[in-house]
């Protein structure tokens, strides 16, 4: 199990370094709300992005992606709608999105 967590951590580490290298606003990381929690909350100069960080050591079970269901989906909506509520946000649309980690396991320790 601690082997996942640190996978986990790992993986959303490098996914909010891309979005930050990439322009991006890092706003949260592991926001927790009534709704659930969302990975990485971030925005650019026009949308608000709740992301859903998962992270692979092989595609055996498929793509990452793949794992997030119409119910997640919609949770990972309600999110920023809250955090854009709470946050006194109306300028923004939201978006959600999923960023897959592939890592090879022979290249990571822990």
């Amino acid at each position: 199990m601690q082997d996942k967590k640190l996978l986990g951590y790992y993986g959303e580490e490098m996914a909010a370094g891309m979005l930050y290298a990439q322009g991006y606003e890092i706003l949260e990381r592991n926001f927790r709300c009534k709704f659930g929690e969302a990975d990485i909350i971030c925005r650019n100069s026009k949308e608000l992005f709740v992301v859903e960080v998962k992270t692979r050591t092989s595609m055996k079970y498929g793509r990452a992606a793949e794992s997030v269901g119409r119910d997640k989906q919609n949770r990972l909506k309600k999110i920023g709608s809250w955090y854009m509520l709470s946050n006194k946000i109306d300028n923004l649309s939201i978006r959600f999105q999923v960023v897959e980690i592939m890592i090879r396991q022979n290249y990571f320790c822990f």
